[in-house]
């Protein structure tokens, strides 16, 4: 899924808490490929991946842009779609099908190399699709008549409903979905007023629960949520930055030592993200299992080209972004785990 950028990290670098540099896992590595990129292609990025080789981004050269999906050694063009966001194991894949405007978005499903329209929740005008479980539960935002965001799930169980998430339907509007996970759960947070950061779980069968503070005190930012798994970075009290892993009820399992973010999880004991070094490379893709660091595996001292990881995958594979040595565009590559 895509993430947002690392912002928080190079704002605050001189806050930050620096942490070692990890060895590989005993008898774990991780192998890289570079997705496919044909010509006139000369960069790619990647966005999203899911079980079973699936991966969804885009290939940029002179004058030339795809949104493609990639599967195995095929790349596949798709119909021009202003947003791709997020891919399953059967290789569909959820975005925007609108202008790439808020108030003219259009929830859209591309399956087979078609694609359709989502049904637009009652009452609202545009919503877009942002995450896709392997199920086909889809979840994203419809956008209210002034801006104000709204979750909605589109559950595979119901085709051609579309539901309006909301805990607290009185009071509370700028709600988003982190993700939702393989049992239909949707991980939800707010972002309105003195409400802002509240965490909410809406289960299988419709009811909500509120989690506890996840850090109390701090300012936290959910990232990923799989398997009942819910990674966060967090700006502390203490003007540090760590990660967090933390479990249905809101309880603290881990946490890094380093600075981290755009955090991705399985639903395993593995987390993957971009830590904060203060080391040669500064910026590294990182491995972490059972909250301790194990791999890194790309880095960048700049930046604007630091390692963008887009998806951690149930069958070891983690996707991103980097820049090869000697190179100045961007490569969507994927790693592959072998213990």
């Amino acid at each position: 899924m895509l993430k947002r950028t690392l912002v928080l990290v190079a704002v605050l670098g001189a806050a930050l808490v620096p942490g070692a540099r990890p060895a590989v896992a005993a008898g774990c590595t991780w192998a890289m490929t570079p997705l496919a990129m044909p010509a006139p292609y000369t960069g790619s990025e990647v966005y999203a991946a899911a079980e079973g080789g699936w991966f969804v981004g885009s290939l940029r050269g002179p004058n030339a842009y795809s949104a493609v999906r990639w599967h195995g050694a095929q790349v596949e063009a798709m119909s021009p779609l202003a947003e791709v966001r997020d891919i399953n194991s059967a290789g569909a894949v959820v975005g925007d099908g609108g202008t790439g405007e808020w108030w003219a978005a259009k929830p859209v499903v591309n399956r087979g190399g078609q694609t359709v329209n989502l049904a637009m929740p009652r009452g609202f005008r545009s919503a877009k699709a942002t995450h896709i479980n392997n199920s086909g539960d889809v979840v994203g935002v419809a956008y209210g008549e002034f801006g104000d965001v709204h979750p909605v799930l589109w559950a595979a169980a119901r085709p051609g409903t579309a539901e309006v998430l909301n805990p607290d339907p009185q009071h509370l509007y700028d709600t988003y979905p982190v993700d939702v996970d393989e049992q239909g759960r949707v991980l939800l947070y707010t972002d309105i007023g003195e409400r802002s950061g509240e965490v909410f779980v809406r289960a299988t069968d419709g009811g909500y629960r509120q989690l506890p503070p996840l850090y109390p005190g701090g300012a936290v930012y959910l990232e990923a949520f799989d398997g009942g798994r819910i990674a966060a970075s967090v700006f502390t009290p203490e003007s540090t930055m760590v990660a967090i892993e933390a479990d249905l009820d809101g309880n603290v399992v881990h946490t890094t030592t380093e600075a981290a973010e755009t955090l991705f999880l399985d639903a395993g004991t593995t987390m993957a993200g971009v830590a904060h070094t203060f080391g040669p490379e500064n910026y590294e893709l990182r491995i972490w299992e059972n909250g301790e660091p194990a791999a890194d595996l790309a880095g960048n001292a700049d930046f604007n080209a630091a390692p963008q990881p887009a998806g951690l995958t149930d069958d070891g594979t983690l996707a991103a972004t980097i820049r090869l040595p000697g190179t100045t565009q961007p490569r969507a590559v994927a790693y592959h785990r072998g213990c």
